[in-house]
């Protein structure tokens, strides 16, 4: 009888549980990092420049990263955001989650506007949205940028999702 009460309350107490799905006011606090109420979400699949990053249109310096965050929160401004989670937050308590507005994956339109690229290392999902926003020219593909991932190596940077 106590070894029951003991699954129980290892079942019914034995932690908090991740959520599957985080809904609300999406607010962009990073080329692919959004918050939605309290809580930090990255978006699946994608990854774009760095705060520290700079690009280059029309052969001058150019503030890609606060480009990549306004086209990020244009996004997000049009209708509530529901993401779906992917996994347990990291040490930071962010969330990994593929995220929508309006039935429209944020995660795609970023890669499709050309403001972030496909992480191919978590999925293929969002290569042919980078394909056509390279061929189209748009969001950073307009001028030259540094791959993120390169970016990241070549300031010392070693972790995936800083």
């Amino acid at each position: 009888m106590k070894r029951i009460f003991l699954v129980l309350a290892i079942v019914t107490y034995g932690g908090p549980a991740v959520a599957s799905q985080v809904s609300g006011h999406g607010k962009a606090i990073d080329s692919t990092i959004i918050q939605v109420d309290e809580q930090r979400i990255m978006l699946f699949g994608v990854d774009s420049v760095m705060r520290k990053q700079t690009c280059r249109l029309d052969g001058k310096p150019w503030q890609c990263w606060t480009a990549a965050v306004n086209d990020l929160q244009k996004l997000l401004d049009q209708g509530p955001v529901t993401c779906t989670t992917i996994g347990a937050p990291d040490i930071y308590g962010r969330l990994l989650a593929k995220c929508d507005v309006n039935n429209q994956s944020v995660n795609e339109q970023l890669v499709r506007q050309g403001f972030a690229v496909a992480r191919v290392t978590e999925t293929n999902e969002f290569a042919s949205a980078e394909a056509s926003a390279r061929a189209e020219k748009t969001g950073l593909w307009q001028g030259q940028f540094v791959r993120p991932s390169d970016f990241r190596r070549a300031a010392g940077i070693f972790v995936e999702r800083p």
